[in-house]
């Protein structure tokens, strides 16, 4: 199983911009790789539970790869999801879960860089395929969709808009009256992936500064619990990777952060990084082959298998912070 690393996320609170909710450390996010770069999208399980699970299960699924971005409009939207090439024609590829209600009462507005889902006629017809807003469409909102329906929001480009806008530049050419406007060339995805939630804070589950045993008790009182999703805050968000159970891969990830404070270079986890981590420190300066189990004692802090300069740097630009704002 392929494992990827997650950017750590630092805010403990909700940035919100045009009524989209930015960067919440649980959020889960989701990579898609493109033949013209990567596309990192943060999810929105608080405002649309429902949405992402749906979204989430095709990605985890495997359903999204090798899809095509089948649909681009300059000054409108790219959307995805549905289209694949093979041996010189494109065809057409089924969903393989239910179509969902529609979610788009929960206030989110399709803003550039949002990410939402796609329907026919039906309010509540949604299910693979997905749109991103190129620019500002207010009237694909709920409050001003003719329907009194709407499109729903349920995330948002968190990097890589570039890419999306390099998509939406891609001349397009009609190939029937469901493919208006296919970008040509084509643009596909090659993988989708969620990134686990693998910051030391994702681990921290009592909020005590400390990942330690007793955020371990409250991991195992989730021990392979399946069905974890977004209405149940992934199993009380012990499902790391998001993919639906608590099992040893939370696990892998649960103890990567053992005993980490948040603080990367808090050793002792005493809330500051100073002359006492600096004697933990030197004490495995220029150690070799730090082992999972310790990371030579906790100061190998980038985990590259030795204790060095790059270590030393990340102790530095920590000194003397602490935890308390």
């Amino acid at each position: 199983m392929r494992r990827f690393l997650r950017l750590a996320v630092i805010l403990s609170a909700l940035l919100c911009i045009q009524t989209v909710c930015l960067s919440a450390v649980h959020n889960p996010r989701v990579v898609l790789e493109t033949n013209l770069g990567n596309i990192v999208i943060e999810l929105f399980p608080s405002q649309a539970p429902i949405t992402v699970d749906n979204f989430l299960g095709y990605v985890n699924s495997g359903f999204y790869d090798y899809l095509l971005f089948h649909r681009s409009i300059p000054g409108f939207m790219i959307q995805g999801g549905a289209y694949y090439y093979y041996n010189g024609s494109i065809y057409y590829w089924p969903p393989d879960q239910p179509n969902i209600i529609n979610e788009s009462h929960n206030g989110l507005s399709n803003v550039r860089g949002t990410i939402a889902m796609a329907r026919t006629s039906d309010p509540n017809s949604a299910n693979s395929q997905f749109f991103i807003n190129i620019v500002n469409n207010p009237s694909l909102d709920r409050a001003n969709a003719a329907d009194h329906f709407g499109y729903c929001v349920f995330g948002q480009v968190v990097q890589g808009m570039d890419v999306v806008d390099a998509i939406a530049a891609v001349p397009t050419r009609y190939i029937n009256d469901s493919l208006q406007n296919f970008p040509d060339p084509m643009v596909g995805i090659y993988t989708a992936h969620v990134l686990p939630c693998s910051s030391p804070d994702c681990s921290n589950f009592n909020s005590d500064t400390k990942v330690n045993f007793q955020d371990f008790a409250f991991f195992a009182s989730q021990w392979l619990n399946s069905g974890c999703n977004s209405a149940n805050n992934f199993c009380q968000q012990r499902d790391l990777n998001y993919d639906g159970f608590v099992d040893v891969d939370d696990l892998t990830i649960f103890v990567n952060n053992w005993l980490w404070g948040t603080i990367p270079a808090d050793i002792d986890i005493d809330g500051n990084v100073d002359f006492i981590d600096y004697a933990h420190f030197a004490s495995h300066w220029m150690e070799q082959n730090c082992s999972s189990s310790d990371w030579c004692g906790h100061a190998d802090f980038d985990r590259s298998g030795q204790v060095d300069m790059s270590d030393l740097e990340i102790l530095i630009s920590n000194w003397l912070v602490n935890t308390t704002p």
